[in-house]
């Protein structure tokens, strides 16, 4: 089984996060995540997620601390995701992939319908906060 590590930013903004709608076109179509992507040869998670938010969504990050890791199998793919805590430096929010960028409050988290490897972080944020 081949498996695929990708990185989320868990981008926020006080009492708000930012959420990504997946497109139509893409695995778990219509599901929410943290905005991020695929980790290539030789990158570390943190370049690699600076390097696909400029590509995505035309931002730059700061990137924090690791908040969690969740997978998600896909035929014969095990997909790893590794989502860390971010900030934006600069640039604004340019929906290039996505359906949708959405800002919502973290203690409403658990009402979208999330991409399934992001739910472990969903979770580690609300324990952070001390909302579980």
């Amino acid at each position: 089984m081949d498996e695929i590590h990708v990185v989320g930013a868990a981008i926020r903004d006080g009492e708000r996060i930012l959420t990504a709608q997946r497109s139509e076109k893409m695995d778990e179509a219509m599901k929410w995540e943290f905005p991020g992507g695929k980790v290539e040869k030789n990158e570390t998670h943190k370049e690699a997620l600076k390097r696909e938010l400029r590509e995505e969504l035309d931002i730059k990050v700061d990137v924090g601390e690791h908040i969690a890791t969740g997978y998600s199998l896909k035929d014969d793919r095990k997909i790893v995701l590794h989502v860390y805590n971010a900030n934006i430096t600069s640039g604004r929010l340019v929906v290039k992939e996505h359906k949708q960028v959405k800002w919502i409050k973290v203690c409403d988290i658990m009402d979208m319908d999330w991409a399934e490897a992001d739910v472990p972080a969903c979770r580690k944020i609300l324990e952070n906060e001390g909302l579980i």
